[in-house]
Parts: structure tokens; C-alpha cells; sequence
């Protein structure tokens, strides 16, 4: 009974101890990990999703994608920011939008981008309509109060242009790209047609910069060419 107790009680030491040592070689390689994950490293399927097969871009300069709509307030308050961001690199991207459609008033906002896009009015007209509909609070359920809008802006030929094909083709264009990457909710961003940034619990709108400088960066490698407009 003896032998047997000494022998119980040496096992629970060795199981004990064992224990320990696993905590603490656990919190160990927690800190070896953290060490060696640099300052602004973000890890695909996280922070970012990288397509299996790439969307087709065109010309030599990084493609920047950002889905959005009009009604939605978080998009407004990001347009400045990637406003910003895409002067400040210029240089080496190129930056534009494309509308999600998510319902009828949605729909509605992203013919009214590709209106104002045909008409040439986007670069005028594009903060204030923002600025209109979340600070001034514009209906834009009602057809009749966004048209009423355009005219006391003196959007000339909005009427036809908002009803063209044009306008029916970019809108189809834009749903289909975005149902092809899964945007479900804006604002995202389309990286190169490589890599696609979403908002999410972890991913805020300033993270989303963030993140996007890393993955231009990280294309800057395949595309030698642009290397030079940094320097």
C-alpha cells in the first residue's frame, strides 16, 4: 500500500509538472509568434481575401476597386479618407468606384453614379450629393425629390441620362462583379483584381487603409515598372 501511495503521488508530480511545462513552452511560442509578426503584417482570410482566380485589370498601374452606395453612412464617412489616399498615390494607382446594389434604393443610387458619371458631373457632384443625402438628409426613395435634386443643381440632361443604356450597362456590369466576389456589404475594396478588403469586426475603415497600403505595396514586387515612382 506504501509503494502504491509513493507511486500515485510521484505520478501526480510528474503529471503536474508536466503541465507546467506545457503552459509555459505555450506562452513561450506565443511570444516567439508575436515577435516575429512585423508592425503592419495582415494575414489572408483575416484581414483580406486573396482570390484563387484574379480579376482581369487594365493598363500599368495598380487597379483600386471600392464598392459603395450612396445610402450607406459608413461610406461616407470613408470617402474622404480613400478620397485622400488615392491623390496621395497617384502616381502608381488607379482608383474608382463601383456602386452595390443591394435593393430598390440602392439600385436607384448606382444609376444615379453612372447618370452623373455620364454627364461628366461625378467630380463635382459626387461629395455634395454624399453631403446632401446623409447631412441635409435627402429622400432618396423618391424618384420625384432625387430628380428635383439634379434640377436645383443644374444637372442638364440627368432625365435621359439616368434611363440610357449606358447607365442599365454599367449598373449590370457593376452587380455582376460585385456578385462575383461576394460583396455583400460596402464599403470593400478590390486590390488589383487580386484582393478583395471587407468590413468586418476586425477590419474598420481605417484598418482598411492600412491593409491596402500593404497589399499596393506588396504588388509593387510584380510590377517593377512602378517601383521607380516611389523614389
Amino acid at each position: 500500500m506504501k509503494r502504491e501511495a509513493k507511486f500515485l503521488k510521484q505520478q501526480k508530480i510528474f503529471v503536474g509538472g508536466l503541465a507546467t511545462g506545457l503552459v509555459i513552452l505555450f506562452v513561450y511560442l506565443l511570444i516567439i509568434i508575436a515577435k516575429d509578426i512585423p508592425a503592419g503584417k495582415f494575414i489572408p482570410n483575416i484581414h483580406y481575401i486573396e482570390l484563387d482566380k484574379p480579376y482581369q485589370t487594365r493598363g500599368n498601374k495598380i487597379e483600386v476597386v471600392e464598392f459603395f452606395s450612396y445610402a450607406c453612412i459608413v461610406c461616407y464617412r470613408f470617402d474622404p479618407l480613400i478620397n485622400t489616399w488615392a491623390k496621395e498615390n497617384e502616381n502608381i494607382i488607379r482608383f474608382r468606384r463601383s456602386p452595390l446594389s443591394g435593393n430598390e434604393t440602392w439600385r436607384r443610387m448606382a444609376q444615379h453614379y453612372y447618370a452623373l458619371e455620364r454627364l461628366d458631373a461625378l467630380e463635382d457632384k459626387h461629395e455634395h450629393f454624399f453631403y446632401a443625402v446623409h447631412e441635409k438628409k435627402l429622400n432618396i426613395s423618391s424618384p420625384a425629390r432625387l430628380m428635383k435634386w439634379t434640377r436645383e443643381e443644374s444637372i442638364i440632361g440627368y432625365e435621359q441620362a439616368v434611363d440610357s443604356n449606358f447607365v442599365k450597362s454599367r449598373v449590370t456590369s457593376a452587380d455582376q462583379l460585385a456578385r462575383r466576389l461576394k460583396i455583400a456589404s460596402v464599403p470593400a475594396l478590390l486590390v488589383n483584381g487580386r484582393y478583395v478588403i471587407k468590413i468586418s469586426d476586425k477590419v474598420g475603415t481605417s484598418r482598411m487603409l492600412e491593409i491596402l497600403d500593404f497589399l499596393v505595396r506588396k504588388d509593387l514586387n510584380l510590377t517593377p515598372s512602378l517601383q521607380s515612382s516611389l523614389n
